[in-house]
């Protein structure tokens, strides 16, 4: 049975991506140290939490995750010294998740990372998108900004709400208090050592990653074209009842983590200056974690918010989606008959795949709802033809 157990609950944004690929790249030395990163790769402790948190089956719905969160629970059993778990998926949960976590760990230790509230409310919004919803910008900040925390949260999930069940860290501190000890790794600001979190991360496990330097991993940015460009996908694809999650691997993996990241297209990162109501919400976050007596790792100063260069979403042409539209089509439909030619399917050869070309003029009205159109056909007879490979195989 482990010593210790680390449970690293986010908050999302908070530089978690770095931080799992940091524990799972030195998996083998910090196991030598006595410190357990369980699951083969983090996938395996993100099915576990899903599980956990009542899944059954994936997000895809291709495989079974029965059973992931007691196969994780038994791996760390039948260690002697530290475990880490470490997801963002944790932070939003309720009460009886954290009830289940300390009944399953023994002793947990908590750990929150947390980031400035202006930084997090441009990548929260990239992030959202990215997992299917349409909320435009201005709605989804003039939202978080009317229900931000100690107002009544509403039953149905809205933008306000799903910003605040990640960003609401007093709120998470104090519900996963009563697991465990609660550590408080925070963020630093512009400018500081892309290090500089991973050694706070690491004085909590009692690590260095100084001994053994890798190059830290970044969730893939997106700018606010490509951000509301796949913002329009997602609506497009609602109205044609392929709802996120439908084709989850294509749409987040492939297209917004790899293909649109990598894009040659004109864009800017989202801009957003501080506002006054962003810095009372900061300050008043700070004094609810001093009041937890959390340990803190970092310095509070990291968790005042400073303004974000950059564009307005709102500001986005129909010009400038037209273009990135083209440009993702063409990436994306060559990657689409690459797949076809590798796994060849009666009926489902690369020819199949749709072919679109951008009407002259990227300023005809109507051009911008023809090119998200065109990407939605491309997602749609991807999903079409994965949902008859599985009929076939049922």
């Amino acid at each position: 049975m482990a010593r210790r157990v680390i449970v690293h609950v986010g908050a999302m944004k908070s530089g978690t991506t770095s931080l799992q690929h940091a524990l799972y790249a030195h998996r083998e030395r910090l196991a030598e140290l006595g410190i357990l990163v369980p699951g083969q790769t983090w996938r395996d402790q993100a099915d576990a939490v899903w599980n956990l948190r009542g899944r059954e089956k994936s997000l895809a719905g291709d495989r079974s995750i029965d059973g992931a969160w007691q196969r994780l629970v038994d791996e760390i059993d039948g260690w002697p010294d530290t475990a880490i778990i470490s997801a963002e998926l944790l932070a939003p949960v309720d009460d009886d998740v954290v009830e289940r976590v300390a009944e399953s760990l023994t002793s947990p230790e908590i750990v929150l990372s947390v980031r400035d509230l202006n930084r997090n409310l441009p990548a929260m919004w990239q992030e959202v998108v990215q997992n299917g919803e349409v909320w435009a910008w201005p709605d989804f900040l003039a939202s978080a900004r009317v229900r931000r925390p100690r107002w009544p949260v509403p039953d149905v999930v809205t933008s306000a709400s799903r910003f605040w069940s990640e960003q609401d860290v007093v709120s998470i501190a104090k519900k996963w208090s009563t697991a465990g000890p609660v550590h408080v790794v925070t963020v630093p600001g512009p400018g500081a050592p892309r290090e500089a979190l991973l050694e706070r991360f690491g004085e909590v496990i009692g690590f260095s990653f100084e001994d053994v330097p890798s190059q830290p991993s970044q969730n893939a940015s997106l700018g606010v074209v490509r951000t509301d460009l796949l913002r329009r996908l997602n609506l497009e694809l609602d109205s044609r009842d392929l709802p996120y999650p439908a084709g989850i691997r294509l749409r987040k993996h492939m297209l917004a983590k790899k293909i649109l990241p990598g894009l040659d297209v004109e864009d800017e990162r989202i801009g957003l200056r501080v506002e006054p109501w962003v810095e009372k919400v900061a300050t008043q976050q700070i004094a609810g974690l001093h009041k937890l007596e959390v340990t803190l790792h970092g310095d509070w100063d990291d968790l005042m918010p400073v303004d974000v260069d950059g564009a307005d979403p709102s500001s986005v042409t129909d010009e400038q989606i037209v273009s990135a539209a083209a440009a993702t089509h063409v990436e994306l439909r060559a990657w689409l008959v690459r797949r076809a030619k590798k796994s060849p399917r009666e009926g489902w050869g690369p020819e199949t795949v749709p072919e679109w070309a951008p009407r002259p003029g990227a300023a005809t009205p109507g051009a911008a709802e023809d090119a998200v159109d065109a990407l939605a056909d491309l997602i749609e007879w991807a999903i079409t033809r994965r949902r008859a490979k599985q009929a076939t195989d049922a």
